[in-house]
């Protein structure tokens, strides 16, 4: 209970809102959210983060309406107009095409996290080889993974597409802001899109050095009051 109520402090932190919209700002139009998407799409692709039809993105744009990418769709190359919205159970209410196959995974994590208001799903290729290897996710190695990570999820396989996928994460959700998926991919959760952006970016990064680190002898986590010395040095309040 103790960890829960410090993330929820941290969550809602001055330095966790850098990247979120200033008091008074008017909130983004849906045309800047499709535009926001496309883009996030391609940073994505363009860092080999995703490939040919791999990953989705989407958005939270009210209590039961959320702005995903389509299924099957090369992301590196989408349009804004090619996105869809769909309410809280899933149905398309706008668009041309079929959300992403993936969808019950994103509807299952803004559910359960009402904090949340934008989701990165991608496939790093590094993050994910080591859960192939059967490795641990890189937890604390280094202070970004301490301070923009958190402790990340470790959800077992489970079938691409399937109600499978929510289930294995429906435990760690609540207590977790990046996910690794077992020989799948991993999901990433902001309060906004940037920041779901950045978590997934540096989970990669924070992913080579731990395999980098093994291969040249070992790869140790910071100790436990050296990461506290990080949290408290970023304004994030310790975790015990």
């Amino acid at each position: 209970m103790k960890r829960r109520a410090a993330r929820k402090t941290r969550r809602s932190s001055p330095a966790g809102r850098s990247r979120g919209r200033s008091a008074g700002a008017a909130a983004p139009t849906i045309a800047a959210r499709r535009a926001e998407v496309v883009e996030i799409c391609r940073r994505l692709h363009a860092r080999d983060l995703i490939g040919a039809g791999e990953g989705n993105v989407s958005v939270r744009l009210g209590p039961e309406r959320f702005l995903v990418t389509p299924s099957g769709a090369n992301k590196g190359y989408l349009a804004p107009g090619d996105l869809v919205v769909v309410d809280a159970a899933g149905t398309v209410v706008a668009g041309r095409g079929r959300a992403s196959t993936e969808l019950r995974m994103h509807l299952a994590a803004y559910a359960a996290r009402p904090d949340v208001a934008a989701i990165v799903h991608a496939h790093p290729l590094t993050a994910v080889a080591l859960t192939v290897a059967g490795l641990p996710p890189p937890d604390d190695i280094v202070a970004e993974a301490a301070v923009t990570l958190g402790p990340i999820g470790l959800a077992p396989f489970a079938t691409p597409g399937t109600d499978e996928v929510p289930a294995s994460l429906a435990p760690l959700l609540p207590d977790h802001d990046v996910l690794l998926l077992a020989r799948h991919g991993a999901l990433a959760l902001g309060r906004t899109l940037a920041e779901a952006f950045d978590r997934m970016e540096t989970l990669e990064r924070v992913a080579r050095i731990a395999l980098a680190a093994r291969l040249a002898g070992s790869c140790e986590p910071l100790p436990a009051a050296a990461v506290e010395r990080v949290l408290a040095a970023a304004g994030r309040p310790p975790r015990r």
